[in-house]
């Protein structure tokens, strides 16, 4: 799955490298299309941002929505370059007048009103990568969630955007909290570390994104079943958390 830091570094990619490219022709697999395709053809990329896991492309009063999901993938080609991969594969390509942006196996495009689709996503929680990362509201949406277990708030875009399974392991672990713990039993501190360590990790999770690195010196305990906790040395559990039917790697010395 895809996660927000990741969305963020394609969203960061296409504002780089296709903003003010007009678009030439456009072909798209969606039943999500509202717009008529004449209405983008000649119009110019003049935006691209992300909201939890979604990444929009802004095209005049137009949105383009992408949500990657599990294998999901944006490239940017030259304009006569070929494809890297099947045609079979496309779900949307754009043709610009020096460049081509090519969307790869990603369940989710969606072309509409620009004003529409981001009152769609309203409902979601702050992202803690966006300039309007509000820290008190994803607080307060946490703690909402009464006689939930933490481990299962944590994956609700609602609450907070663009979090996934992997930095939900990882977030928690880092606070000290066990994902099957509930919200109510949790002190007000607890949340707080949690918020804070969701905004630090992202980032970082991020700044490695856009530097090509991987991801792997942050894990410290995803998919490190039976191996030793980086901590205190206790072997990670895995399990599968069974209210989301995800993997789960926790430390039982480190988090309480």
């Amino acid at each position: 799955m895809v996660e927000g830091p990741t969305a963020h570094a394609y969203s960061m990619k296409i504002k780089r490298e296709m903003l003010s490219e007009k678009i030439n022709n456009i072909f798209y697999r969606s039943k999500k299309v509202y717009v008529a395709r004449d209405d983008l053809i000649g119009k110019k990329i003049s935006d691209s941002e992300t909201i939890g896991k979604n990444i929009l492309i802004h095209v005049d009063g137009y949105t383009i929505r992408i949500h990657l999901m599990l294998y999901g993938s944006i490239h940017i080609y030259g304009k006569d370059d070929k494809l890297l991969k099947p045609f079979e594969k496309v779900r949307l390509l754009i043709e610009g007048n020096e460049k081509k942006l090519v969307v790869y196996n990603a369940p989710i495009v969606e072309i509409g009103y620009r004003n529409k689709i981001l009152d769609s996503l309203n409902a979601l929680g702050p992202d803690p990568l966006r300039d309007d990362w509000d820290r008190e509201e994803a607080i307060k949406r946490i703690k909402m969630h009464k006689g939930v277990k933490i481990g299962v708030v944590l994956l609700d875009q609602n609450v907070i955007a663009g979090i996934g399974n992997i930095l939900r392991n990882e977030i928690l672990f880092r606070a000290g909290v066990h994902p099957e713990r509930l919200v109510d039993d949790l002190r007000d501190e607890e949340i707080e570390k949690i918020v804070d360590i969701s905004r630090e990790l992202m980032n970082k999770f991020l700044e490695l994104k856009i530097a090509r690195k991987r991801i792997k010196p942050l894990l410290y305990v995803y998919n490190r079943y039976n191996k030793k906790c980086k901590i205190c040395g206790n072997p990670i559990k895995f399990y599968i958390q069974s209210e989301v039917g995800r993997k789960t790697f926790v430390c039982e010395h480190c988090q309480k």
